[in-house]
């Protein structure tokens, strides 16, 4: 069976009445061209089914207006709410991206590495922060800039972008202490160099109070019957525990429902806290108290930030703002005391 043959843009451009080169702005970024011809040609795209041939560009090594994302996970909300804001920040600037996931391998981030390099990427939004010889290598000798997110503090790329998640840890578990809790467990997981922020943020907070930190983390990637089976190993191994500190609102509400399945009252006798303000965690009766953290704009950022060093311009990162959620999982100073 014989391909049809595929509209160019002569045809985009005869149909419309005008250049090929005014089609040729337009698909390059929409905003360049008169609106008014700019709906004239979409609608023209729509009827041929036009369909953009990125081949020439990538041949002669010039912009493909294509982006790579390697995030560690697409499972997760926050990695879900930083590809939307990448998504739509890349688009209003006349850019594609293409998107993967390394789970949490410095091998397989590798690999990804590689076939967007392949692909002739004109920069990489990265996740992880401490990247491997070879990737740095690779990225080095394809000439591209990268940046990395969800972490201002860590990284090997000079342009990072998101919170300082040491910071918004040690200002959560802080907030803890202030209410009376004194025996406070870390629960995380072993992956992810923003999990290993968090913790430094924890223990920090500890140590300034003059307490005892105490951490778990998980073999596996975050979830919440995980985190019911460490919540019942931390019971039966610290049975004084009087709250819980979790890197991510999953395992926080994961801890919620096994105290609660455990007759254990919440924030009462056990207080907790988590990262991320999810969705899942403002849901739960009592509602969880958590570190709001602007993902979506962690990915806009990072996309303005990658656009201007592909432009040439000065590699700058940015730090962004987090809040703290107080929710009902804490209790106030004076509950607190009143509970002996």
């Amino acid at each position: 069976m014989q391909k049809p043959r595929r509209p160019t843009l002569q045809d985009v451009a005869s149909l419309v009445g005008v250049t090929k080169m005014t089609v040729s702005r337009y698909l390059k970024n929409r905003h360049r061209v008169a609106k008014e011809t700019g709906e004239r040609i979409q609608i023209a795209l729509d009827e041929l089914g036009y369909i953009p041939n990125r081949v020439p560009d990538i041949l002669s090594n010039r912009s493909s207006r294509t982006l790579g994302v390697v995030l560690p996970s697409l499972k997760h909300p926050v990695f879900q709410q930083v590809i939307e804001g990448v998504e739509k920040a890349a688009e209003e600037s006349g850019y594609d991206i293409m998107v993967t996931h390394s789970g949490f391998e410095s091998e397989s981030e590798e690999l990804r590495i590689q076939t967007l390099l392949s692909f002739n990427v004109d920069g990489l939004i990265l996740a992880e922060s401490e990247h491997s010889v070879r990737s740095l290598k690779m990225m080095e000798t394809a000439g591209i800039p990268f940046v990395d997110v969800l972490d201002a503090e860590e990284g090997e790329s000079e342009a990072r972008v998101g919170i300082d998640n040491e910071l918004a840890a040690l200002s959560m578990v802080s907030l803890m202490i202030e209410r009376g809790y004194s025996r406070i467990i870390c629960l995380g997981t072993r992956k992810g160099i923003q999990t290993q922020a968090k913790v430094q943020g924890y223990i920090a907070a500890m140590e300034d109070a003059g307490l005892t930190p105490r951490s778990l983390s998980a073999k596996y990637d975050v979830s919440v019957s995980i985190a019911r089976k460490m919540t019942r190993k931390v019971l039966e191994r610290y049975p004084d525990t009087d709250a819980f500190f979790c890197t991510d609102d999953e395992l926080a509400a994961g801890v919620l429902l096994e105290c609660q399945n455990m007759n254990i009252l919440v924030p009462e006798e056990v207080g907790i806290a988590g990262v991320h303000a999810l969705d899942i965690g403002q849901s739960l009766m009592p509602r969880l108290a958590s570190i709001v953290t602007p993902d979506r704009e962690t990915g806009e950022k990072a996309v303005l930030s990658l656009l201007a060093m592909i432009n040439g311009e000065e590699k700058k990162g940015e730090t962004l703002d987090f809040e703290i959620e107080e929710g009902e999982t804490l209790l106030q100073g004076e509950d607190r005391f009143s509970m002996f």
